[in-house]
């Protein structure tokens, strides 16, 4: 799942969670997890989460199992890496964009939660946002794209569901 924040990627990732029977590997939860540490710095913070979070998902994917990443892949070379991490451990990667094509509503959404992430901030604000908007890099490689202002969320689980070949139920 990749997508500048409040486009619902973590709600579907989560939803997606248990039809897949998958762990969700999410940035913002290894970040939390590397802050009693004193580490992170305005310039590794997201390198040190990326490299955290892709081992995590390495090891099941060496297993044999499936995953779910749950990160803004905002970078074209981050969601390349992951795609060749999957298919180079035997796997299909599926990337899936996460929009939300009502400003209104993801902003509500954004300024609005308490995401409960220990360690880790309860929301962003606005201006990071736009900020992680002006720094997404086009998605050239094929890929799905749900709206989580069209799609409600049982609708986009069933999208992914449906391009992975499983039924939801």
């Amino acid at each position: 799942m990749a997508g500048i924040p409040g486009t619902g990627k973590s709600t579907l990732a989560e939803a997606l969670a248990w039809p897949l029977r998958a762990p969700v590997f999410s940035m913002d939860w290894h970040l939390g997890a590397l802050v009693p540490f004193g580490v992170l710095r305005e310039d590794n913070a997201v390198p040190l989460a990326e490299v955290n979070l892709t081992a995590a998902a390495a090891r099941q994917l060496r297993l044999g199992l499936d995953v779910i990443v749950d990160a803004t892949g905002h970078r074209a070379q981050t969601r390349s890496r992951w795609r060749a991490l999957a298919t180079k451990l035997g796997g299909v990667f599926v990337g899936v964009e996460c929009v939300c094509s009502d400003e209104r509503v993801q902003r509500t959404r954004v300024e609005g939660r308490a995401r409960g992430i220990p360690g880790w901030h309860p929301t962003v604000s606005w201006e990071h946002v736009q900020r992680m908007r002006s720094l997404w890099e086009p998605w050239d490689e094929p890929h799905l794209v749900v709206d989580s202002a069209v799609d409600p969320p049982a609708e986009a689980v069933e999208k992914v569901l449906a391009r992975l070949g499983f039924r939801a139920g």
